[in-house]
């Protein structure tokens, strides 16, 4: 063992906290075979099934827990103090990256469960991590990427539940998109790397991505109608791929075909299907497999960088069609069995509360997708929910049927 592993394995042991493993580019070759590696992949991907179809602010969308409502108000609290911030200062952005890290464990512990505070050193690392470089002055993918590992330690510290994806994309991950697009605006953060026009953004990828994956379903629009102005002034609160364009828009000036080049490309596709997969494989080649930019990534006990099993697969996203989780949330709420209405309304308006949209001009919002029986199909949000009662009808008579017939073989 050489002394870089030795001193890895001692920080670990003593609980420290996350450390950077990739030190070297001849670590890249462990990567892509570390677990975290493999978590990291199968959650972006699980992520993309579950919020296909699903716009951030329509009422009831999505489940909205208590603890995500927590972890959502950090990002308030982080906003807020930008309004003391003198624009365009590189000192300002260093004074508000202070009180951040001064105050960001402790208020991720506040947000936590009490029974997960073990956890809180890692994941405020990979938080603290995401919010550009104190030195440089920067941010780019690679800090991104510091919060998708914080999203993925949430889950894997059981901290947030399968439920909550969709969540975690559209409200929390939407919530940091918000923080950061002011912290490059405010202070004018470089973009960190070399990537510039030859990526589809200068500073986040992540958001392209799932994205894609939310328009993979029933989508308002397709590819070639993405750089279209009424396109992103309807769409942009609703979907984030449509955000970021429209933010990438306001802060640059010229045509997409020059300071978005694979950008403007991505409309030349034909399915918003073949959108995420292109991304998709862009982000696994060209992105996450920089050694610039892994070696400024730090790994712990959730987020390990230990050999993953041999037996184990990446997960695909599957798409194009929803998901039996999402068809069953679905159902639950058009039946009433789930009910978490004031966490849902008081987490919908703290997102309504960062858009500078009237959203009462955006159209409604109806679904389209199949029925939870064989060869029936509904198009409407209403069609699905006159289907589901019969269906809940017939139950209860086979149930009634079904008890009395019981008695009657005990007299």
């Amino acid at each position: 063992m050489d002394m870089d592993a030795k001193i890895t394995k001692y920080f670990e042991r003593i609980n420290y906290g996350a450390v950077q493993r990739v030190r070297r580019e001849s670590d890249m070759v462990l990567w892509p075979k570390s677990i975290a590696y493999h978590e990291l992949v199968t959650y972006i991907n699980r992520t993309s099934t579950a919020i296909q179809g699903v716009r951030q602010l329509e009422p009831d969308a999505y489940p909205v827990s208590a603890t995500m409502l927590r972890l959502c108000g950090i990002f308030d609290r982080l906003t807020l103090w930008l309004t003391h911030g003198k624009p365009s200062v590189a000192d300002a952005y260093r004074s508000w990256s202070l009180h951040m890290l001064r105050n960001i464990f402790n208020m991720l512990e506040q947000a936590l469960p009490h029974n997960k505070c073990e956890h809180v050193s890692e994941l405020g690392q990979y938080l603290a991590g995401s919010f550009g470089n104190y030195t440089r002055v920067d941010y780019g993918t690679g800090h991104e990427l510091s919060f998708v590992f914080f999203l993925c330690g949430l889950f894997r510290a059981h901290i947030l539940l399968p439920a909550d994806e969709p969540a975690a994309a559209l409200m929390l991950f939407n919530r940091y998109l918000s923080c950061v697009r002011r912290l490059q605006t405010q202070f004018d953060l470089k973009p960190a790397g070399n990537q510039g026009a030859y990526s589809l953004d200068d500073y986040q990828f992540v958001a392209y991505l799932w994205g894609a994956a939310q328009l993979c379903y029933h989508a308002p629009f397709n590819p070639k109608q993405l750089l279209d102005a009424e396109t992103l002034a309807q769409w942009r609160s609703q979907y984030l791929l449509a955000g970021c364009v429209a933010f990438v828009a306001s802060t640059k000036l010229g045509n997409f075909s020059t300071h978005s080049s694979q950008l403007w490309s991505v409309t030349a596709l034909s399915s918003w299907t073949h959108v995420y997969h292109g991304v998709h494989n862009m982000y696994l080649k060209e992105v996450i497999c920089q050694f610039h930019l892994l070696r400024h990534i730090c790994f712990g006990r959730l987020m390990r960088f230990d050999p993953a099993p041999v037996t184990r697969h990446l997960k695909r996203a599957q798409l194009g069609f929803l998901s039996i989780a999402r068809q069953q949330y679905l159902s639950q709420t058009h039946d009433g069995t789930e009910m978490p209405q004031q966490q849902k309304q008081h987490g919908k308006k703290q997102d309504e509360a960062h858009e500078d949209e009237d959203e009462s001009l955006l159209p409604k919002y109806e679904i389209s997708h199949s029925a939870l029986s064989t060869g029936k199909s509904v198009t409407s949000l209403s069609g699905t929910s006159v289907h589901l009662r019969s269906l809940a009808k017939r139950l209860s008579k086979l149930q009634e049927k079904h008890a009395k017939l019981k008695a009657d073989l005990r007299n």
